[in-house]
């Protein structure tokens, strides 16, 4: 995309004044080393670095105007340091231990060479040298430094400190807010024990079981009731799109897509990926595979990808879940502002200049911004259908209603965009629980920060089919229990850092939607009996409490519907509003997930059931092109 300057770069003529001093010397140096473009373009990519505030490396690559081997040779005739190769003369196997690796790929250095009390350190920045001088300390007496490629010191990191960086990746969230302390026996004691506690009572005292089960059904229906009625007499109408210029330069920002099994749809993502109209100098694409994923490891192998989308191998380890690769693959990301993707994700071309924007304008306890998603595949069957009113709901109506009435908010797994320093005091994700976006979420607002809803959306491929419909609804809900009891460890001091409103609403979130599912073989049937037919099973039941229940479920089904319509008129799509009766058929399939994510709570926490994509993307190709060519106002 072109990048509009500053006037004052500028001079009477409209022609751009000559660089003084460094940058003209380094302008020259590059020119002499054969590095591509015309002097105007090496000028403005001088300018650009005073104004964008960037080291050479990234700007001038990002703008392809050399390759790294040019601008490592420039940069040293520059600086006056000498070049050398890591391939060839790799570090001294002694020095791995004077640094934490995460700080020396932060930092771009690695210890290379001691020569009596110097340390040698190989850089791939010079502007670098006193900061490094700074963390290093008393290390050594001296110090020396020569330059590396950067992707050479990356490489020594991963190849040589993949054991350590593995480790912390599992553990990188506080014990005290992580969900690791639920595994192995513990969790199948406290399963066996609750069991048997349920049969004992459904054999001794089955009548005050019954009883309590639909007092409990009751009040979740209640306070599911309420929480979305709120959210639909109070959410936002569709925002504005930001006017206000930027107070700040625009952010470097670095995406994580996590891949798994992806073979089939990577060439389709990098397409789409390639289509973000963001400067390429501040863009890092990372794409993130598992070390045992040989499919997706041997195409991306076969791939060229541009400078600035790379890829990042993830260790084998017996822990295997989306946030553990996340975790790991961001201590080679450089982003001041992190993002996610899912592998079949379609996002609107503008979506990083709108969360910049975002991000630019809120203060300082904004910690991220999450977009809307929307399916591309909507038209495939009825549960696509459904999945897409389901999502329209949420994001159309729940979300900007969460964020106007500043209420905890269930992240969603992609298309959120994460302040780093803040990410990262946070402990980044946990690596145990399953529905990591959502247990941020609650994290993050615990801790005083905020989240801002943006229309700026991206387009999934809807679960279509019934089986993996209920595996991935499975791994949700286990997820949403894994959170609940997570934070739930120390209630008192939950409820100090959220406020009632906030604990009573992460409550309904949280345990409130898997009771819904859960219940559903009890409330069910209630529908027969509004049209007069007999259920003696609930005669154990008083009379006032059944016709409560009774009343509280159907109240609860039109609120539904109206929920429903909301979403579907905001998302513009009227073909939809006739299939609203079938969700009264929809939301029962949640019944086999949620005992299934109850089953595995127990047995298999961190058990990742995987989602598979790309299954009819390419059907929806033109459709994929068509909503990402205009924006989300525009659909019909």
């Amino acid at each position: 995309m072109s990048v509009s300057l500053p006037r004052k770069t500028f001079n009477g003529l409209g022609r751009p004044a000559q660089p003084k001093g460094p940058d003209r010397r380094f302008r020259d140096i590059l020119l002499r080393e054969g590095a591509g473009g015309t002097p105007e373009e090496m000028l403005k990519a001088l300018v650009l670095r005073r104004h964008q505030g960037l080291p050479p490396p990234g700007l001038l690559r990002g703008l392809g105007f050399l390759d790294e081997t040019t601008l490592l040779n420039a940069t040293s005739q520059e600086s006056l340091l000498p070049v050398v190769s890591l391939y060839n003369d790799p570090p001294c196997p002694t020095l791995r231990g004077l640094t934490d690796p995460a700080v020396g790929i932060k930092h771009r250095f690695v210890c290379w060479r001691r020569t009596g009390d110097t340390l040698v350190i190989a850089l791939s920045d010079p502007d670098r040298i006193d900061a490094i001088k700074d963390l290093l300390g008393a290390t050594a007496p001296e110090y020396r430094f020569v330059l590396a490629r950067n992707s050479a010191i990356l490489r020594h990191y991963a190849r040589h400190h993949r054991a350590e960086l593995s480790r912390a990746a599992n553990c990188r969230t506080p014990y005290r807010s992580s969900a690791r302390s639920w595994t192995g026996l513990r969790p199948r004691l406290i399963g066996a024990v609750l069991l048997g506690a349920f049969t004992a009572l459904a054999l001794l005292a089955p009548q005050t079981l019954l009883i309590a089960m639909a007092f409990w059904i009751f009040g979740a229906l209640i306070a599911n009731g309420l929480l979305k009625g709120v959210m639909m007499m109070t959410a936002m109408p569709r925002q504005p799109p930001p006017t206000a210029p930027l107070r700040n330069r625009l952010p470097k920002i670095s995406i994580l897509l996590p891949l798994l099994r992806e073979e089939d749809i990577v060439d389709r993502l990098i397409d789409r990926m390639s289509a973000l109209v963001y400067p390429k100098e501040l863009l890092e694409i990372c794409l993130v595979f598992e070390e045992n994923d040989t499919a997706t490891k041997n195409h991306l192998a076969a791939c060229r990808l541009p400078y600035w989308m790379r890829k990042i191998e993830v260790p084998i380890d017996t822990l295997q879940t989306k946030p553990r690769a996340m975790n790991y693959a961001l201590d080679f990301c450089n982003g001041d502002v992190i993002g996610i993707y899912d592998a079949e994700d379609a996002p609107e071309p503008d979506q990083l200049h709108k969360v910049a924007r975002l991000l630019d304008q809120a203060d300082e306890t904004v910690a991220c911004v999450q977009c809307q998603l929307d399916y591309y595949n909507c038209t495939t069957n009825w549960i696509s259908r459904c999945f897409t009113i389901e999502y329209a709901i949420l994001f159309r109506v729940m979300l900007p209603g969460l964020q106007r009435w500043n209420l905890p908010v269930p992240l969603g797994g992609t298309s959120v965009f994460f302040r780093r320093e803040i990410l990262e005091k946070l402990g980044r994700w946990d690596a145990h629980n399953v529905t990591e976006d959502a247990d941020l979420g609650i994290r993050l607002y615990r801790s005083g920060y905020r989240c801002l809803w943006s229309d700026a959306t991206t387009y999934e491929e809807a679960n279509f089919r019934i089986l993996p419909w209920v595996r991935q609804r499975s791994r949700w809900l286990k997820g949403f229990l894994q959170t609940w009891i997570t934070h739930m460890r120390h209630p008192v001091d939950l409820l100090r850092r959220t406020g009632l409103a906030g604990f009573l609403v992460f409550q309904i979130q949280m345990i409130g939607t898997f009771t819904s599912f859960v219940a559903v073989p009890l409330v069910l049937p209630m529908w027969l009996y509004t049209f007069g037919v007999p259920l003696p099973v609930y005669d154990a039941v008083p009379r006032g409490l059944f016709l409560s229940l009774v009343a509280a479920f159907i109240a609860t089904e039109f609120l539904l519907l109206c929920l429903g319509a909301l979403a579907v008129r905001r998302r513009n799509s009227p073909h939809l509003y006739w299939r609203l009766p079938t969700m009264l058929l929809y939301w029962p399939l949640g019944a086999f997930a949620a005992y299934k994510a109850l089953w595995e709570l127990f047995v298999h926490p961190n058990y990742w059931d995987k989602t598979s994509h790309g299954i009819n993307d390419v059907e929806y190709q033109e459709e994929i092109n068509r909503l990402t060519s205009q924006p989300a106002s525009a659909m019909t």
